[in-house]
């Protein structure tokens, strides 16, 4: 908001009279240069003030009523002071000896910028002249993808990763493959790197805690996700064979909204990034979920996050002919791709017997290290000991070109809150899509990991017990890589899209 503030000298104001009239100014449609459909309406109140100022002051109090015949006020007034005369000792009495004798303030007029108070109409006013120039609204994906957390081997309590220092998870993605036009779809984040929370067509002015967004380009928002107390991905599921990706966690956000202005005169919706919607609960949303859930390995998705899938706090919203709220098949498969483990060639053809050095030859992921180091040993006890714990600080390296260049794209159907049916909004918003009732996100380079990047990780891997039978004395039962085809070195690489590590084993695939 920019607001001009006029400072009047109270030792110079004397008296008050009371309100001398009250005058209601209904704009035209398109009055005023207006040109988002409604009526933009003026209240005016006006109060005269003599002594040694007198000042005649009028406040303008503004309204827009869309075509629904809903009203939207703003939360500010304007205001327009002339000043009429002062006392004849103010040099004279003249209007410039008013204002340099007697500290009267000068004619004139303030002006507002700003929201109207439930964040969907933007108003741009001076004095008792105005136009709306943007109306803001936003629609319902039914989920986002923020990340993807690789599993350490082995299931010792002692094996996991942790993500430390603010955020863990993050992704950096763009919508422009969803409009139509030569003109490229571009982000501007008016309402801050904060993402607010929505209901029922509403902005509100609190704020998720534990997110943030920023953008580096006109065309995308990087989304970031703060780590909780006591979050962390915990290892495979079986010490003897600790090559296993369905144990990856895909974090899956299930109450995003993607907010966009419509400006006057400008046909292409501006993405304003993120909100979330608290019709579903006062804060992100965000479920982990197993890959071997997501393919079938793992047999059927547990009850609880079943339920959060289920979506049925959107049951209300308009859906697309045959869509509903609930995650689909083609949504699941969608959220599974992210984690490109989810093929089941991928380790062969991109880490292979000998892990790749700088980069995988996708340049998805990029060798980094831990203390240091590019590998860690995954080695059985000796009998009747305890297998050691290696553990160490997970730090990012800078991304290479060609790792900046990755990006993988999926569509999905959104819905909308009732609220924006109707109106100018959801129709000029539909007309600029290319599939209806379908955004298309292109997920890209996490660009702002780098080197100097805070944000870290730390990881703990407890190798395979020996289980002898005599104490202190050998074979180990059973001998981990007896027929040498289980790894004992894995390297460290971080995911260049999601900023996340992954562990790659050495002579395996």
């Amino acid at each position: 908001m920019n607001r001009k503030k006029l400072l009047f000298p109270v030792a110079t104001l004397t008296r008050k009279y009371i309100w001398t009239f009250l005058m209601v100014i209904a704009l035209a449609t398109l009055s005023s240069g207006q040109t988002i459909a409604g009526t933009l309406s003026v209240s005016s109140a006006t109060t005269s003030t003599t002594g040694t100022c007198s000042i005649r002051t009028t406040t303008d109090t503004w309204t827009f009523t869309d075509t629904l015949n809903v009203a939207h006020g703003f939360p500010n007034t304007t205001n327009t002071h002339i000043l009429l005369s002062c006392s004849s000792s103010c040099s004279g009495g003249t209007k410039s000896g008013c204002t340099t004798g007697c500290g009267c303030p000068p004619s004139g007029s303030t002006s507002q910028n700003e929201w109207s108070s439930d964040g969907r109409y933007f108003l741009k006013a001076t004095g008792g002249s105005g136009s709306v120039t943007a109306e803001a609204g936003y629609v319902n994906p039914k989920f986002v993808v923020v990340g993807v957390t690789y599993a350490p081997p082995g299931p010792s309590a002692n094996t996991f990763v942790n993500y430390t220092k603010s955020t863990f998870v993050g992704s950096t993605e763009s919508l422009s493959q969803s409009f139509m036009g030569s003109t490229t779809q571009t982000v501007s984040l008016t309402r801050g790197f904060s993402i607010p929370f929505v209901a029922s067509g509403k902005f509100s002015t609190t704020n998720a805690t534990t997110a943030s967004q920023s953008t580096k380009a006109t065309s995308t928002v990087t989304s970031s996700v703060q780590v909780s107390s006591g979050e962390q991905t915990f290892g495979t599921g079986n010490y003897f064979a600790p090559v296993n990706n369905d144990y990856d966690q895909i974090w899956v956000w299930l109450n995003p909204v993607a907010i966009f202005t419509i400006n006057a005169g400008t046909p292409l919706p501006v993405w304003n990034g993120y909100g979330a919607d608290s019709t579903d609960q006062n804060g992100l949303d965000i479920v982990p979920i197993a890959l071997g859930y997501l393919n079938g390995h793992f047999g059927a998705i547990p009850p609880d996050i079943q339920t959060s899938f289920n979506r049925t706090w959107a049951a209300n919203q308009t859906w697309p002919a045959g869509q509903g709220p609930a995650l689909n098949s083609a949504d699941l498969a969608q959220v599974a791709a992210n984690d490109p483990f989810s093929v089941s060639t991928y380790g062969v053809n991109e880490i292979g017997s000998a892990p790749p050095s700088p980069s995988t030859p996708d340049n998805r992921f990029t060798l980094t290290t831990c203390n240091s180091s590019n590998s860690f040993s995954y080695l059985q006890a000796a009998p009747s000991t305890t297998p050691n714990i290696f553990t160490c600080g997970l730090t990012y390296t800078n991304l290479s070109t060609l790792a900046q260049a990755i990006s993988r794209s999926y569509s999905q159907t959104f819905s909308v809150d009732a609220s924006f049916s109707g109106l100018g909004f959801f129709s000029d918003f539909s007309a600029e899509l290319k599939t209806s009732n379908t955004l298309t996100w292109v997920t890209d380079a996490q660009k702002s990991v780098t080197t100097s990047t805070t944000s870290t990780g730390n990881l703990s891997v407890q190798g395979p017990p020996c289980n002898n039978v005599m104490p202190g004395v050998g074979p180990c039962v059973p001998v981990y890589d007896a027929n040498g085809n289980e790894p004992t070195q894995f390297m460290v690489y971080q995911d260049n899209m999601f900023g996340t590590f992954m562990f790659a084993p050495v002579h395996f695939y």
